[in-house]
């Protein structure tokens, strides 16, 4: 440089970071959580940042509510253990892919009962071969009934105890109403005292429901949903379905009834105050008004599912249809799980129709049998 020159200016890098934190916290509150766990790998201050309460504070303060879809796989056929994972968007790409969650995995040789109130997963009962508890006896197999209840938090992926139910519950059917869990069957002895109990999520406590007769419980097996305002309960017991409307409890119409089954285990949801079911390659929505199951429309792009009912799980996705299901490649030996979302659109002429709007292979078994055995599938509602 010579004498009276100016030195050159010396260019600094600037980081996202290098702005206030707030700015910071607003930026990452307004980007969809399916891009968080990516985002999380840039760096330990992006991970922090993600994690902390500022952040879902300033998401709740700028309204940006969403749906995240929720896997839980069994990975080994003799494994107890049942692992979580969340939809994500993949890196570099639009495809979507299923990451596990950081909460550490929970044992259980018998499945619990699992929904969702708002940002929370409640396992509910299940069966352990460890602790000294009632025994349920279902086919040939004999549990240890348990009577805990786990929570799941969805912004921190955490779990933690919930007060027990006041009898254990093996394979327990459980469906939401109005912030409170209603819990059916699982049990041995079932008596019009003991056959369904209520959690009330704003209290935390539980209450036995008294039913009006023994005939309601005389089933072993139940499947249960939240459906118009009513809590409906389908027994394996003379294959009937019962509603209970303002505490008083009388059989579902036929045509309703027929429509599902026990088989078919979680191949069904409600999305926006309508019942919907999967069953042998195709999906059907309840009309009430005509009282019959009616084919949804408008899906000829979704691929072919499978014709068993465990294999295909649905589920409300923010007011559309999550769809997720297995298939088991032969020549890799691999199992797949699929996922797709579905836009439900309501006609005036009280047609239903569905638009799908994406389809991707979300996991692929690598264990060295290829199984992988999709549990539950299920959305949740996080800021």
């Amino acid at each position: 440089m010579e004498y009276g020159e100016e030195p050159p200016i010396k260019r600094t890098r600037r980081s996202f970071l290098m702005l206030p934190d707030d700015l910071v916290l607003n930026c990452l509150a307004r980007i969809s959580r399916l891009h968080y766990p990516t985002l999380s790998l840039v760096s330990k201050t992006f991970r922090s940042l993600l994690a902390s309460t500022e952040l879902y504070q300033t998401r709740i303060l700028l309204g940006r509510t969403e749906s995240c879809l929720y896997a839980c796989l069994r990975l080994r056929t003799d494994s107890e253990l049942l692992h979580w994972f969340i939809l994500c968007h993949r890196p570099h790409s639009s495809k979507n892919v299923l990451v596990p969650i950081s909460s550490p995995s929970f044992t259980s040789p018998s499945l619990p009962g699992v929904v969702v109130v708002g940002p929370d997963v409640y396992a509910i009962g299940g069966g352990s071969k460890n602790k000294k508890v009632s025994i349920y006896a279902t086919g040939s197999k004999t549990y240890n009934a348990l009577s805990s209840v786990m929570i799941m938090n969805s912004r921190s992926h955490t779990w933690h105890e919930a007060p027990s139910m006041r009898v254990g519950r093996v394979f327990p059917s459980a469906c939401t109403l109005d912030g409170r869990i209603y819990v059916t069957g699982g049990c041995d002895n079932l008596d019009t005292m003991n056959w369904m109990e209520i959690f009330d999520t704003k209290t935390q406590t539980w209450e036995f429901l008294q039913i009006p007769s023994e005939e309601i419980c005389k089933g072993s097996e139940y499947l249960s949903v939240s459906y118009q305002g009513t809590v409906y309960v389908k027994s394996d017991e003379k294959d009937v379905t019962y509603k209970m409307h303002k505490g008083k409890w009388r059989e579902a119409d036929i045509c309703m009834n027929n429509g599902w089954s026990l088989s078919s285990s979680s191949s069904y949801c409600v999305v926006e105050n309508v019942f919907y079911r999967y069953c042998e390659g195709e999906i059907r929505w309840y009309d009430l008004k005509n009282r019959a199951w009616t084919i949804l429309k408008g899906l000829g792009r979704l691929p072919s599912l499978p014709t068993s009912h465990s294999n295909v799980k649905l589920a409300d996705h923010g007011g559309k249809m999550a769809i997720s299901w297995e298939e088991y490649v032969f020549v890799d030996r691999e199992k797949k799980i699929w996922c797709a979302e579905i836009a439900i659109e309501k006609h005036q002429n009280g047609e239903i129709w569905g638009t799908l709007e994406w389809f991707d292979n979300v996991f692929i078994s690598k264990t060295p049998n290829g199984y992988v055995g999709l549990v539950h599938a299920l959305t949740a509602t996080v800021w």
